[in-house]
């Protein structure tokens, strides 16, 4: 017993406690954060996909409605995400959809539709799609945030630990038609804000223009 006394046994049993406390504390913080990170990869999937579904679903409606051939879709495609990205909104700030602007385009896109009378539920469906497709992509856009601020913020140690991790990882994916991202690019597309066609170029030149120019 007077072995366990000797204080370099008691230094070295200190020691090898202390080690055996870091190597658990390392594991248990590494295995946290992984399955923190694995948690939020796949909830950032699900929410990418849900949006396409939403918007697919609300496209599909409208194309039913008016009866358009699947080859002549392209155009009702453009005014639909034109219309629930804003370009089509009124000027009066409250996120209305300006009907008149809506059957102007549909109209000019497909001559052929303008006797029908159905243009009233359609802009009803439109506005709803339009505040539909906004949560969405403002959902999308703050569980992003939230991911990058946990993989970038933290304890001195949690970047490396996320990066020790492999984050982003091949758990976050983003599947477009046939082509499927992962890790970053996924994180990347995701981070995409779907704009009407005009937005990118008033941003970029910094002059609005009037609709229907």
């Amino acid at each position: 017993m007077d072995f366990f006394k000797k204080p370099a046994v008691i230094v070295g049993g200190l020691i090898v406690l202390a080690l055996l406390v870091g190597v658990f504390t390392v594991i248990g913080t590494y295995t946290g954060i992984r399955n923190d990170g694995r948690t939020q990869e796949l909830a950032l999937t699900k929410q990418f996909k849900d949006t396409q579904v939403g918007y697919g679903q609300f496209r599909t409606s409208i194309h039913d409605q008016l009866s358009i051939a699947r080859e002549k879709r392209d155009a009702m495609d453009k005014i639909l995400v034109d219309a629930i990205t804003g370009r089509y909104d009124k000027k009066n700030g409250n996120n209305e959809v300006d009907k008149q602007a809506v059957f102007s385009a549909i109209v000019e896109a497909y001559p052929n539709l303008s006797g029908l009378d159905i243009y009233d539920r359609i802009i009803v469906q439109i506005q709803a799609g339009r505040e539909a497709f906004a949560k969405d992509q403002e959902q999308m856009q703050d569980m992003i945030r939230s991911y990058n601020q946990w993989r970038t913020t933290g304890s001195f140690v949690h970047p490396t630990f996320v990066d020790w991790a492999g984050f982003p990882s091949d758990s976050l994916e983003a599947r477009i038609g046939d082509k499927v991202y992962r890790g970053q690019e996924a994180l990347d597309k995701m981070s995409q804000i779907i704009v009407g066609s005009d937005t990118s170029q008033i941003f970029d030149s910094g002059t609005d223009k009037p609709l229907g120019k």
